[in-house]
């Protein structure tokens, strides 16, 4: 009696691990010629945004466990923001740390990342295709040449035009323009570098930094560790404030 009631707690038991398993998920593992061609991309996409059209959203990842993102938030008239953050995998999935903000990014394919919730599950229905980052086409310099301005160009604008020289090095032109007193025109030049997020830094001699940040159709001038009020360049052997900080459209 004593041994049949053994045998019957034996039983549950291996039944109770046997439960355990069927409900557990199995552990994915990622292939390492995956995740490198990951750690080398940067994915892309619009996410769904409760109050304008959309949060233009790009993110970088990188193998020494960072990962940088860069959102922008259409027709808000503010301009883009990066944060740098650090990162754990957790089967396919990317947890991500902004501070104090966790974000979950599960791997799809070489191709595509998902942005997912805290459970980890895919987005369904007919929105899933918008919680998708793409990954971005081979960056090439040229792809940041061009002439952009923000404006009214028949009367009063910005112009930004950028041009590659060699390597991860630019120069970039910032010309102010008043079509109705050119006297008052301003127009200077600045060198800059390419950092591993593709944006543009240049250095200020007023000590300070000049960040160009490219989103769909945009250029955007930012200035960190320097207010914008604070910034002088010469024109016309004199030193003026120009608010160049601001979006600037792709001509």
């Amino acid at each position: 009696m004593i041994r049949s009631i053994k045998v019957i707690k034996l039983l549950v038991i291996m039944l109770s691990f046997s439960a355990c398993k069927k409900d557990s998920k199995p552990v994915v593992h990622i292939a390492q010629p995956l995740l490198d061609t990951i750690y080398t991309n940067t994915y892309e996409g619009v996410i769904p945004c409760p109050d304008c059209p959309g949060m233009e959203s790009s993110i970088r990842i990188y193998n020494d466990s960072t990962i940088s993102r860069t959102i922008y938030y259409e027709g808000k008239n503010e301009l883009p923001t990066t944060k740098v953050g650090t990162w754990k995998l957790k089967d396919s999935v990317f947890i991500a740390t902004f501070d104090r903000e966790k974000l979950f990014f599960k791997i799809k394919d070489a191709n595509r990342i998902l942005r997912v919730g805290s459970d980890l599950k895919e987005v369904e229905g007919e929105f899933a295709s918008d919680y998708i980052l793409h990954k971005q086409k081979k960056f090439s310099y040229n792809d940041l040449e061009g002439v952009y301005t923000v404006g009214d160009t028949l009367n009063l604008y910005n112009k930004l035009e950028i041009s590659h020289q060699k390597k991860d090095n630019y120069t970039l032109a910032l010309s102010y323009v008043n079509k109705l007193d050119s006297l008052t025109n301003c127009s200077t030049k600045l060198k800059a570098v390419l950092d591993k997020s593709y944006q543009l830094n240049a250095p200020l001699k007023d000590k300070g930094n000049l960040r160009v940040i490219f989103t769909k159709k945009e250029a955007h001038i930012v200035y960190e560790n320097i207010h914008k009020d604070s910034v002088t360049f010469t024109c016309s052997d004199s030193l003026r404030q120009v608010p160049f900080q601001g979006s600037y459209k792709k001509q």
